[in-house]
């Protein structure tokens, strides 16, 4: 069959394109065919014909922007480009003072390879003579802005390069599928979590019945949904130091990238509003975001002031109502939090984690001396029940663990006795007696001076010690002598 003689179709995305460019020209071509039809004279035909090229040669400018973070949307901004021209070229800075050299940006890919991008001044030859294309990104707002001016007929190109843009953005992220730090919103950094799964994390049954919530909407989001289940939850770790919240969060973030989530560690407690306005751009292409916080009492106790109000006001809805977001914090403190921030809207679960009961110091120890590489007591209740009454923590008995390990290494022996982990077990027990020995060194005075500075800083403090200067002795700088 004989190929139509009609207007030339492009497989592809880059053809999708090339497709949108040859409707708008036969619509243009469509649009003389009528005007020649219409009865016009000859010399106004071509009159009307001249002002059409005039028009289609002057410039017109554009300014579009686009919600992402930095690297991805100057990455995903050079791929739409490159699949409509080919090539990106950046313009040589070539100023009276200027370098001579093309501005890029680093962008590291999913990966691990690092690819430099054209930023700045985008030089686009086939736009038309003194067209040209600025890139800039706002921090504060978080937005790319494609901006420039090209001749009128090349104007629906630069609509596609950003349609495009934003479909890359969506569907392609370079975070997709990632588990994310941020010190930076607009500059999410890749995470490592490759030795994750080395990291020995022994749960009680306990907290494993509290994580149920949790990890059925990581693990089965579409079951949820269907069962009418938000996948938006809220849910905190609580405990104190070692036992085990981190490396669980990192143990959840493992298992929910393989899950099409996006995880995002943040670093800094105080951006956490930020960031969850800001997960809307990389919660296109997956079941949603994760966002994991260490410490959230240190912005959620005291008094309402209006940073805390903001993170209230963004857990409860509004930026964060339709998305699929899971918090997950950790608090050493429970006891600081500001109560409404333990709603049950907010928080949909609180996990207690502690110290090692009988059954989980069993476990920690089976798991640790492994057959046949070690030879370990078959017989350890009384040793895993002295555990457990000294509340020891998994952290501290990894500790413990490894100074075993350290003896048998240097003793040349395999053979693990209760009497060996007894002994290390009771050195921790000494150590850890000794220092929760009070100072004594310090007056009563001293120590209260301490507490109140530790616990309302050192300007109320001072106030404070000069209205009791009648009562007690004070130094030059307001301290009890």
């Amino acid at each position: 069959m004989a190929k139509s003689k009609g207007t030339p179709t492009f497989k592809g995305v880059k053809g999708n394109v090339k497709n949108r460019i040859n409707q708008f020209e036969q619509e243009q071509l469509q649009k003389v065919a009528t005007m020649a039809t219409s009865g016009m004279t000859y010399p106004a035909f071509l009159e009307w014909v001249e002002n059409e090229i005039q028009q289609s040669r002057k410039m017109a400018s554009f300014n579009h922007k686009i919600l992402c973070c930095k690297n991805d949307g100057v990455y995903q901004l050079n791929r739409a480009i490159e699949e409509i021209f080919g090539m990106v070229t950046g313009k040589e800075d070539d100023g009276p003072s200027g370098s001579g050299l093309i501005d890029t940006i680093d962008v590291e890919l999913f990966d691990g390879t690092r690819k430099k991008v054209p930023f700045g001044d985008i030089s686009l030859e086939g736009l038309g003579e003194d067209s040209r294309i600025q890139i800039s990104y706002n921090e504060s707002n978080h937005h790319l802005y494609v901006k420039g001016q090209c001749q009128f007929r090349f104007s629906t190109l630069v609509d596609d390069i950003v349609e495009r843009t934003r479909e890359l953005l969506g569907k392609e992220s370079i975070y997709r599928n990632q588990a994310l730090e941020i010190t930076d919103p607009s500059v999410p950094k890749i995470m490592d979590l490759s030795n994750i799964d080395k990291e020995l994390m022994i749960l009680s049954k306990e907290t494993e019945e509290g994580l149920q919530a949790l990890k059925a909407r990581i693990l089965h989001p579409e079951e949820c949904i269907e069962g009418g289940v938000p996948l938006k939850f809220g849910c905190l770790l609580e405990g104190p130091y070692g036992t085990g919240k981190t490396l669980l969060a990192f143990k959840l973030a493992k298992e929910a990238i393989a899950n099409n989530w996006i995880f995002i560690y943040l670093k800094d407690p105080t951006l956490l509003a930020e960031t969850l306005r800001l997960s809307k751009v990389i919660d296109q292409s997956g079941n949603g975001v994760i966002v994991f916080v260490e410490d959230i009492d240190q912005v959620t106790k005291g008094k309402r002031d209006a940073a805390m109000q903001d993170i209230l006001n963004t857990l409860d809805g509004g930026d964060t109502k339709n998305m699929n977001v899971i918090c997950l914090f950790t608090t050493n403190h429970i006891e600081l939090i500001e109560p409404t921030f333990l709603r049950g809207k907010r928080i949909g679960s609180v996990i207690s984690m502690g110290a090692l009961d009988k059954d989980t110091a069993k476990t920690f120890l089976q798991v640790s001396f492994p057959e046949p590489q070690y030879q370990l007591d078959s017989n350890l209740d009384e040793v895993c029940t002295h555990i457990s009454e000294l509340g020891i923590v998994p952290a501290f008995m990894a500790e413990i663990v490894e100074a075993i390990k350290t003896t048998l290494i240097f003793s040349r022996k395999t053979q693990v006795t209760s009497r060996d982990i007894e002994s290390r077990v009771s050195l921790y027990a000494r150590q850890m007696g000794l220092s929760r020995v009070k100072d004594v060194s310090e007056t009563p005075a001293e120590r209260l001076y301490s507490s109140l500075q530790e616990c309302i800083g050192e300007p109320v403090t001072k106030k404070i010690w000069s209205a009791c200067k009648n009562v007690w002795e004070l130094d030059e700088e307001g301290k009890p002598l």
